[in-house]
């Protein structure tokens, strides 16, 4: 049921931890990355690791958007066999990251509980986790009520049953990104915040270099790692990347005593404990605004079998409408771009995290019932229309690569940004990134969503 309001965008402000800039703009570097995302610092890092100079630019700051504003766990739970290479590489690599860049992450890998109270949702992840044997990465049980209670008493026993994914983790998006734009700083990599791309420079067809608001920077690699801005940077290439917006609700509450140690998903919501002994909570659902690419898509949208365990309703906002028609067409590189007019994207909030998730979580998990409300915020996630993504070279633009519009963003970003780094530097990656290719929108492949 379409809802005619909701979805609106306000001004931002950051969550995640500030990361010094670098004022200084380099004239020439081997790669530009466009986005201080997850996957652009991931990628940047393990570029400069290889030795290539990198340049980040951000038109707001590191993680100022939906990669310091996620749920943040590493999990595979209901999701399509086609990712799961993708996500055993993530999670090696994500349980590599603390040591590998000497920094806090926030990072708990003591596993990830759904619990469940509803045999009927129960018998539906068993039955999907039966089908996922044998795949790379699935280390996850299905647990008894018992089992629930001897796993982490705060969870009680009044549970039908429950999954654990004894591999999965989570990690603080406040401090994840910035952690690791600082180790690749540190290596090098030039940090360049409130400094947005304007235009993507082309000679002979290959990528030359970008335009930004403080100037030029030569390079013959640019890496497009924007989230929800990535079509629009692909527009002033004269390329489509068919993306969707989902809107999001979190809600923090003060440390609670006896609260989880691992954390996991009621049918509330998530809930993940904070580095200070609060904890996060998130709705299983969201906003999807109504916006040009959807209605482009519509028929082919409509046609794919959607899977999916959250509650997704649509809303309508004649400013968030506008604001993708209106990048569509970028003016002059040497005119104030629609990207700085928009340093951070936020989603108005629409108060559901607080009046569902904040009542509700307390009924499931007694620690949570008397806690203290101390922040509520959103954020706007991506999914490309096939909720599959893109971790792809373009094969006609030389130079050019983009890795964007992953749904589970954290999960993936960290396999994600090897991969392009491999991509980026002429190595095979170590994953099949065939499924993710750019081209499949373009060549008439046929179009499948993928859980």
């Amino acid at each position: 049921m379409l809802k005619f309001f909701g979805g609106s965008i306000v001004p931002g402000t950051p969550r995640a931890v500030p990361v010094a800039n670098d004022d200084q703009l380099p004239s020439e570097v081997d790669v530009v990355i466009i986005g201080g995302g997850l996957v652009g610092c991931i990628t940047a890092l393990n570029l400069v690791e290889r030795g290539m100079s990198v340049a980040v630019c951000e038109k707001g700051v590191i993680a100022g958007e939906a990669s310091g504003r996620a749920v943040a766990f590493v999990e595979y739970e209901l999701l399509s066999s086609i990712k799961m290479e993708l996500i055993a590489r993530s999670i090696e690599l994500w349980r590599a990251m603390p040591a590998r860049i000497g920094r806090d992450i926030g990072f708990n890998d003591k596993g990830l509980a759904t619990l469940y109270a509803d045999k009927e949702q129960a018998e539906v992840t068993a039955s999907w986790l039966e089908s996922m044997q044998g795949q790379p990465g699935i280390e996850a049980r299905m647990l008894s009520a018992a089992e629930i209670a001897e796993l982490d008493p705060a969870f009680g026993s009044n549970w039908s049953s429950g999954l654990f994914q004894t591999n999965g983790a989570s990690l603080e998006p406040r401090l994840a990104a910035p952690a690791i734009a600082e180790a690749a700083q540190e290596k090098g990599v030039k940090i360049l915040q409130g400094c947005a791309v304007r235009d993507i420079e082309r000679a002979a067809g290959k990528i030359v270099g970008v335009v930004t608001e403080k100037g030029g920077i030569k390079a013959p690699n640019v890496l497009i790692s924007s989230g929800v801005w990535s079509p629009m940077l692909t527009q002033l290439l004269g390329l489509e990347l068919p993306q969707l917006m989902i809107f999001s609700e979190i809600l923090s509450i003060e440390p609670v005593s006896g609260g989880p140690k691992i954390d996991g998903m009621t049918p509330a919501g998530y809930f993940r404990r904070e580095p200070d002994g609060g904890y996060s909570f998130n709705a299983a659902d969201g906003a999807i605004p109504i916006t040009p690419t959807i209605i482009k898509h519509l028929r082919a949208l409509m046609a794919m079998e959607m899977d999916v365990d959250q509650d997704m309703r649509p809303v309508l906002s004649v400013s968030t409408f506008l604001r993708e028609l209106r990048g569509a067409k970028l003016k002059s590189p040497h005119k104030r771009s629609t990207f700085e007019k928009h340093r951070i994207l936020q989603p108005a909030l629409a108060g559901r995290a607080a009046k569902d998730v904040a009542e509700n979580m307390g009924q499931y998990i007694p620690a949570f019932r008397d806690g203290r409300v101390r922040e509520r915020s959103s954020g706007a996630l991506m999914a490309s229309i096939d909720n599959l993504g893109v971790i792809s070279a373009v094969a006609s633009i030389p130079g050019l690569f983009i890795g964007s519009g992953m749904l589970y963003g954290v999960t993936m970003a960290a396999a994600t940004g090897e991969a392009l780094a491999d991509m980026i530097t002429g190595k095979e990656p170590e994953i099949d990134v065939t499924p993710y290719r750019y081209e499949r929108f373009i060549d008439g492949s046929p179009i499948k969503f993928h859980p």
